[in-house]
């Protein structure tokens, strides 16, 4: 196509019949990738920077705008339908893919977002097993008679691509919801009635990696001092400072705490908050010393023993828990912007909404007669209405979500899992299990190594009357470790966390929310309750503790794998406690303020202009019919 930047490759691409290639490839296969989208971004900018695409009386973008770019509608004119016209007005989409791709993400919008937003929004979101995506500027002919194209809303290119695809991205904008469109109404309707997993599309925090690399600078920069101040101490030969019991009060302690302390911002505390962003420096700050001092010691003992005698594995567990505190402090701040992020586009997409479909604004007021039609004819229309909440509310909607909601009630966030105390409560579940296998590994290796479990020696220790604490100590020490109940129960931990990771890495987005919360709630709030009072309170350590260690391991491990298998569908079905074990696991006991609680305080005259303006772009597009 002769006078087109070379940006997509489209000097090469042959001029084709546009109707007769869209006659022959079903409409399920009008599909774009993400290497399209990248490409369509950059060749907007060109045509942007070198004067082809100018702003216009309806949409008067900034032409040094890198966020937000020109509206849908402007790139449709003067670059998507000049361009796909001179190609042989077949759409963008069968342009570059003249065989068709097949679709298993439809992307719904209301043209209203200006494409960069658009565009990084959709990557940002794009689903790792989606691989071709269906958008209706690029997929559907401009050039073409779009009204005669969808007249049939059932039989419609947007109804065809639908059903063919496994998920749908709602993408927000800042000027108003998409489902005060009918059309998008229409598609939720679709994808509500097909059962497929609809989540919201959420953009790229710009500032992420700036505000996540303080943190980190924060967290080395101590990190390094304590290393400096760490290397003036005396470590003895079980690795432990000089007169400081580091492997119990201290370290248990400071770790307990710890564990509380990075409990509390994502728990309580507004994500805007700068209460919480001054948190995450303070962990990161406590952590770093805490890894400073474990990894010193780490590193001493494996110059004098290799990874094992002498305690030397303990210590290298110990510095693996301040590893993962200090990683789990450096996405707090990641965490906090992510959430900003998602309650911005619930907030948009509560913007102008009524909360009923049937109050969705159209370009042709006969579309919305046909749509609204089916609508009430296929009796579902509250059950969408409903879908849609579920959306709003929790940021995914699907079948197992709306059953969920259904039977426990609202739940907000659910797709949204912290990072940070999936970190920390992970690396504690593996700590834990670790620490009861090496420690009694290393105190058996210790024993035998100085004669201590020689039958001679515990037998003149077990006849002492006044000794009976280390005969008991010798007993349960000098034998195999693999005897002890508390390792068979650490082992059996281990398998849970290897199982729980498996289950969080393979399930779905209306699953993962669920799950990360059954780590944070069930395990975390367990561990910090029957493992570390006991240490702090009555000096009885990890090992001691069996009936801790069984209430974790065989308690509290097992029913958060089970939890995470079944997910907030099938927990909450069963009968008189699912339905409060979802809410426990759900509930966000937070000060933040709710979408709808925004929705409701919007300014009624600004949510009729953002009314009036979508519907006024509808009736200036009224030919492509897709507003």
């Amino acid at each position: 196509i002769a006078g087109i930047p070379d940006t997509m490759d489209l000097q090469d691409l042959a001029a084709r019949d546009g109707k007769q290639l869209h006659e022959q490839v079903p409409p399920y296969r009008w599909s774009v990738t993400r290497a399209d989208l990248k490409k369509l971004r950059i060749l907007v900018q060109e045509f942007v920077a070198d004067g082809r695409m100018v702003p216009t009386q309806r949409d008067r973008f900034d032409a040094t705008d890198g966020i937000i770019g020109p509206c849908i509608h402007t790139v449709n004119q003067q670059l998507i339908k000049p361009i796909t016209a001179r190609a042989g007005g077949m759409s963008w989409a069968l342009m570059l893919h003249p065989e068709g791709l097949p679709c298993d993400l439809f992307v719904t919008h209301c043209w209203r977002e200006g494409i960069y937003e658009f565009i990084d929004k959709v990557l940002n979101s794009w689903p790792g097993r989606a691989r071709h995506a269906y958008c209706c500027m690029l997929s559907n002919p401009q050039t073409s008679d779009i009204a005669n194209l969808i007249s049939s809303p059932s039989t419609s290119p947007f109804a065809r691509a639908l059903r063919a695809s496994s998920y749908m991205l709602v993408v927000p904008n800042q000027q108003c919801s998409i489902y005060s469109r009918i059309w998008c109404a229409y598609e939720a309707f679709l994808a509500y009635s097909d059962s497929k997993l609809i989540f919201t599309a959420t953009a790229p925090v710009l500032d992420l990696r700036r505000e996540v690399s303080y943190v980190v600078m924060t967290i080395v920069g101590v990190f390094v001092v304590g290393v400096a101040v760490a290397a003036h101490f005396e470590i003895d030969e079980s690795g432990r400072l000089a007169g400081v019991d580091t492997h119990s009060d201290f370290l248990g302690g400071g770790v307990a705490a710890l564990a509380c302390f990075l409990q509390i911002p994502p728990a309580v505390l507004r994500a805007s908050s700068p209460a919480t962003r001054t948190m995450a420096y303070v962990s990161g700050i406590i952590s770093a010393v805490y890894l400073a001092l474990t990894g010193r010691i780490a590193a001493e003992m494996c110059a004098r023993n290799g990874l094992f005698g002498n305690f030397t594995s303990r210590c290298l567990i110990d510095a693996f828990l301040g590893v993962g505190l200090c990683i789990g402090s450096a996405t707090m701040e990641a965490d906090r912007l992510w959430l900003i992020r998602a309650q911005q586009e619930a907030s948009q997409l509560l913007t102008g909404y009524t909360g009923r479909l049937r109050d969705a604004s159209a370009s042709k007021e006969e579309d919305k007669e046909k749509i609204l039609e089916e609508l009430i004819a296929s009796g579902m229309e509250n059950d969408v209405d409903s879908a849609v909440q579920v959306l709003l509310h929790s940021g995914v909607s699907s079948p197992m979500l709306r059953t969920a909601v259904a039977n426990a009630g609202k739940l907000e966030q659910a797709s949204y899992w912290n990072v940070s105390m999936i970190v920390v409560k992970w690396t504690h579940w593996v700590y834990l299990a670790l620490y009861c296998i090496l420690s009694r590994a290393e105190a058996h290796w210790h024993l035998t190594e100085i004669g201590h479990c020689d039958s001679t020696y515990v037998a003149r220790a077990c006849m002492d009357p006044v000794d009976r604490l280390t005969c008991g100590s010798l007993t349960n020490y000098c034998r195999s470790p693999l005897e002890g109940s508390d390792v068979s129960l650490a082992f059996l931990g281990l398998v849970e966390v290897v199982a729980w990771l498996i289950v969080f890495v393979a399930c779905g987005r209306d699953k993962r929310g669920f799950s990360a919360a059954t780590l944070i709630r069930i395990v975390g709030i367990g561990a910090l309750f029957t493992i570390f009072p006991p240490l702090l309170l009555f000096h009885v350590s990890i090992n001691s503790n069996i009936a801790g260690l069984w209430a974790l391991f065989a308690g509290f491990g097992p029913v958060t794998v089970i939890l995470s298998i079944a997910g907030p569908g099938w927990t909450s079905r069963v009968p008189l406690i699912g339905p409060l074990i979802v809410k426990f696991l759900m509930l966000r006991i937070s000060c933040e303020r709710r979408p709808e609680d925004a929705r409701e305080s919007l300014d009624e005259d600004k949510a009729m202009a953002c009314d009036n303006s979508c519907a006024l772009v509808g009736l200036l597009d009224r030919r492509s019919g897709l507003a």
